[in-house]
């Protein structure tokens, strides 16, 4: 197994350190750094973003070609670490002689907070996404310094024991944190929208594991993580192809699931019913034809899989607050001005 072992908590050393021991090369964009590395270690990308107020986010997307453990020092800093795993697993542990825990896909964990030396381990020849908040003590400002109480209030066994809890199953934490890779902005726009995802993420996770420990039911019902793979899939078929003429029946067919269950997991990931997920696509899908082509109307009715134009124009004016016709015209005017 190989080890790397990191002494800072600042996001900028720990990057150069992971570099120099990979072997790989370091982008910077304003407050964001990437390693990529593809070499006989395995490849991926380590993308490391500090934030202000004493936080930072690191995510690996990473496949190593043998067992790679992370060893991270917290003193005399002693960070919170909200994990998020969303692709594969890892074995975590505090020291050496310490039995690992394994943090599953989907699965959300809060660790650390004291002195001892941090351990997370890829497993060789496995897809990983791991996504890590990062909370210093030694900000000491007074939103962190709140945090750090709160968190130990609800999760600690005692002062002397470090935060080591793990929670079940969550989809929407998971959502979340791909919206980081979808910003295409620079600078400071990237920079605020990142910082937004990221406090709404932290929310997240805060609120589903203090509901773990109010109720000891898993949030997730009888759902396994192959039937909460499938109804991701399932979402992701929809996002693409919102013109299909999806019954509750044939979705559940193809995932294999019980129609209960499906409604469960779309509630769970997308906080909705089937039905209104598939209309809200095929409205996302009419707003992006109707300021983007030159489409007519009724012909985006069709593209998107609906078969009346009146229904159409009134679910379209129920979210937008104006009908179709007007709502094109408009971009048509401001692309005039532009």
């Amino acid at each position: 197994m190989k080890t790397l072992r990191l002494t800072s908590n600042a996001i900028d050393k720990n990057i150069n350190t992971t570099n120099v021991f990979l072997g790989g090369s370091v982008s910077s964009y304003d407050n964001e750094r990437v390693l990529a590395f593809d070499n006989d270690f395995g490849t991926g990308t380590i993308t490391g973003i500090h934030l202000e107020g004493g936080f930072s986010f690191l995510q690996y997307d990473v496949n190593f070609n043998e067992d790679f453990k992370i060893t991270t020092d917290p003193s005399p800093s002693k960070p919170i670490y909200f994990i998020y795993c969303l692709q594969g697993t890892v074995e975590q542990n505090f020291g050496a002689f310490a039995k690992p825990k394994v943090l599953e896909e989907f699965q959300t964990a809060i660790l650390g907070g004291n002195g001892n030396t941090n351990d997370i381990i890829f497993p060789r020849n496995q897809n990983v996404k791991l996504c890590i908040i990062g909370v210093v003590e030694g900000s000491s400002t007074e939103k962190t310094v709140t945090l750090r109480e709160q968190m130990y209030s609800l999760f600690s066994k005692g002062q002397d024991e470090p935060l080591d809890y793990y929670g079940t199953y969550n989809l929407r934490i998971g959502e979340q944190l791909t919206q980081i890779g979808k910003i295409n902005q620079k600078g400071i726009v990237k920079k605020l929208l990142v910082e937004g995802i990221l406090h709404l993420t932290l929310a997240m996770e805060i609120q589903h594991l203090q509901s773990d420990l109010e109720d000891e039911q898993n949030p997730t019902g009888t759902l396994t993580k192959h039937e909460l793979n499938s109804i991701k899939n399932i979402s992701h078929d929809i996002e693409s192809h919102p013109e299909v003429q999806y019954s509750i029946k044939s979705i559940c067919t193809d995932c294999g699931i019980s129609a209960s269950k499906l409604q469960e997991g779309f509630k769970l990931l997308h906080g909705t019913t089937v039905s209104d997920f598939i209309r809200n696509e095929r409205l996302n899908t009419a707003e992006r034809l109707i300021s983007n082509t030159d489409m007519n109307i009724s012909e985006i009715v069709y593209t998107v899989g609906l078969s009346s134009r009146s229904y159409f124009s009134k679910i379209f004016k129920r979210r937008y607050k104006v009908s179709p016709k007007m709502y094109q015209d408009n971009k048509k005017s401001e692309a005039v001005v532009a």
